[in-house]
């Protein structure tokens, strides 16, 4: 397997950029380590600004994990942040937000877009193909999952979810109606 560095590619589902910040991330934020990426092949389209990466693709980088069989990066001109990615086949992405909470998400396909429009940031995730996201809360399912890294939401069509409550933190009586209204 070779080993491919490509700091245009940083920004795969990672960057956290939220609404009303520029485009280059100038938020304070310090140097980003390099994202790591490993596959059997890849192909540089340097006139077209893309790069194909093919079998056993794995990105590693210090805020998430993703593994699939094919991925396609369209590099911005400026080496900026990449604006469409398409992660195909068996996709699994582990993401770690800003809290240390971790979300597991797995699909056939998963189209990252981002832009800036009218000063506001746009930045989605859409996963399609028997889709599936989970967290220490519950899991999701859908056709389509849309994860919107912006206002950090989920929103699903045809959706299942099972929701996992943490009983654990109530209060004694919590739950009890008021000692006036019990028989």
């Amino acid at each position: 397997m070779k080993k491919f560095y490509l700091l245009a590619i940083a920004a795969l589902c990672v960057s956290t950029v939220r609404a009303q910040t520029n485009a280059d991330g100038a938020a304070g934020s310090a140097k980003r380590p390099p994202t790591l990426i490993e596959s059997a092949s890849v192909d540089f389209d340097m006139t077209g600004r893309r790069a194909v990466y093919r079998g056993n693709v794995r990105v590693d980088d210090p805020q998430m994990k993703l593994t699939c069989a094919h991925l396609v990066v369209d590099l911005p001109p400026d080496a900026g942040h990449p604006n469409h990615i398409v992660a195909e086949t068996n996709v699994v992405i582990d993401f770690t937000d800003a809290k240390g909470q971790t979300m597991h998400a797995t699909s056939d396909k998963a189209v990252y877009d981002f832009n800036i429009q009218n000063g506001t940031t746009n930045e989605t995730v859409t996963f399609t193909g028997n889709a599936k996201v989970e967290n220490t809360q519950g899991w999701l399912t859908g056709e389509p999952i849309i994860w919107n890294r912006a206002n950090n939401s989920l929103s699903a069509t045809n959706q299942k979810m099972i929701f996992r409550q943490n009983l654990d933190s109530l209060k004694p009586g919590a739950n009890s109606p008021p000692k006036n209204q019990q028989p």
